[in-house]
């Protein structure tokens, strides 16, 4: 196989370059030499995936994307094409599926199809990458933590361009900050949530604290100085439901204190009290910059297309100034093609109460219940945080962080489910979620308990010999 890839390399190589084609060329050769070694190390793709996430807005090729985008293609590629066989479809749950299936049938009725469309390519590309980050975490659970450490790394350096940026004074409307040129502060914000969940989980239980609070601290202050009350309003959401009541006392008093500590680190740096005060005291007047006026005009909206909704990604498409004026919210009437901001709300206008239920089915139990092992606390969180700003934002279509969330969840938490139906199995107790690793090993895809312990014990020993 490598040497039919590369005899068909110096194929096209040579003919670009006797079209005179140089750049395409040395792309092609650039492009293929990827590729073949990402056969052999499928991992690679998936690792540059990650860690391009949070800074993808500077690498955009035109006519084909961000670079993250060719990277999470070529993981598809090189690790799922050699797996098709052994991929086990159940790995993301039946309401995944039949999401995203409803999600394409909506075309047929959708108010412009070519709209659908083009975002159903986006949807289907990162549904299946989450799959496939799935599928591997039930193969290698122990792949999650450092998918986590990657992300994060990469998301507090992007906080740290960011509050570079503020501090430099190079911001954008209302005096919020981002870390990229053109960056909408709301993704900024979005970028940082499962990096911040992460640092504080580190900061308190985990092995490298120091790093972890650095990561916390950095993340922080760039949700704050974002300006996105949705990100804040989804950090205490999970904080306060999710991350404090699963800790001892002792650590969740920590955990007060250390919060108050980054947002009091925070506030000193010049301005922020000032940004903090104007967006929680503008929040009512201008109805969560016209979200309300929006949700109203849903309402209206929804009574055109109850049953089946006006098709996937055409909520700004059926958002018209006549639709605003007849719900009564005269104030926002020029405006069109506003997103719905807001999860709920829009797959109710888009795909009905039918792909309302099916999402509910699908996101719910990732939620609501933790995986498998060490760190299913902390993607449970990070996922959580994510939806939560969904509330506000329109964060489910496209941004990738999202997808890579479900992809960790969706897979300890099927390393959980099969874990205890196999201790049930065998006449033992199912371990608990988070606590206990599986101890069948006649159990395909998944680490033996003697092989973590094995792992552990070498990683704790490393540490101590660092």
């Amino acid at each position: 196989m490598a040497i039919a890839g590369i005899a068909g390399l110096a194929a096209l190589v040579a003919l670009a370059t006797r079209q005179g084609m140089l750049t395409m060329a040395l792309g092609l050769v650039v492009l293929g030499l990827l590729t073949l070694v990402s056969f052999r190390w499928p991992l690679l793709p998936l690792v540059a995936f990650v860690a391009l996430i949070p800074i993808e807005a500077v690498f955009i090729f035109e006519g084909f994307g961000t670079i993250s985008r060719f990277a999470g293609i070529l993981f598809a590629v090189t690790y799922g094409v050699p797996r098709l066989g052994r991929l086990e479809f159940k790995v993301m749950p039946p309401a995944a599926w039949s999401y995203v299936a409803w999600a394409i049938v909506s075309v047929a009725w959708a108010i412009d199809a070519g709209i659908a469309w083009t975002h159903l390519q986006t949807l289907i590309q990162l549904f299946l990458i989450a799959f496939l980050v799935a599928s591997l975490v039930v193969q290698r659970p122990a792949i999650v933590r450092p998918l986590l450490w990657v992300y994060s790394l990469s998301a507090a350096a992007t906080a740290l361009v960011g509050i570079q940026s503020y501090l430099g004074g190079r911001l954008v409307e209302d005096a919020r900050a981002v870390a990229l040129e053109g960056q909408d502060p709301a993704q900024f914000a979005a970028i940082l949530l499962p990096a911040l969940v992460f640092g504080l989980y580190e900061a308190l239980n985990g092995d490298r604290r120091i790093l972890g609070g650095a990561i916390a601290l950095l993340t922080t202050v760039g949700v704050i100085i974002s300006g996105t009350r949705g990100a804040w309003v989804a950090v205490a959401v999970v904080a306060v439901l999710l991350i404090l009541p699963q800790l001892r006392p002792r650590r969740r008093i920590a955990a007060i204190a250390m919060t108050l500590a980054l947002v009091g680190v925070a506030y000193q740096l010049p301005g922020v009290s000032d940004l903090v005060a104007d967006r929680t005291g503008d929040a009512l007047s201008t109805g969560g910059a016209g979200r309300t006026s929006i949700w109203s005009a849903a309402v209206t909206m929804y009574a055109s297309a109850p049953v089946l909704g006006v098709g996937y990604a055409n909520f700004p498409v059926a958002y018209t100034p006549e639709v605003v004026r007849a719900s009564g919210a005269t104030s926002w009437a020029h405006l069109q093609g506003r997103g719905p901001h807001n999860l709920v709300v829009g797959t109710l206008i888009e795909l009905g109460p039918i792909g309302l239920l099916l999402l509910a089915l699908f996101l719910g139990p990732l939620v609501l219940r933790r995986g498998w092992g060490r760190d299913a606390a902390t993607v449970q969180a990070a996922l959580a945080s994510l939806v939560a700003a969904g509330l506000f934002l329109d964060i489910l279509s496209s941004p990738k962080q999202v997808w890579l969330m479900i992809g960790l969840a969706a897979g300890l938490t099927f390393v959980s489910r099969r874990s205890g139906r196999s201790a049930l199995q065998d006449g033992n107790p199912a371990p608990a979620s988070g606590e206990d690793e599986p101890t069948d090993t006649s159990t395909p895809g998944l680490l033996t308990a003697a092989a973590l312990r094995a792992g552990r014990s070498h990683r704790v020993g490393g540490d101590r010999a660092r």
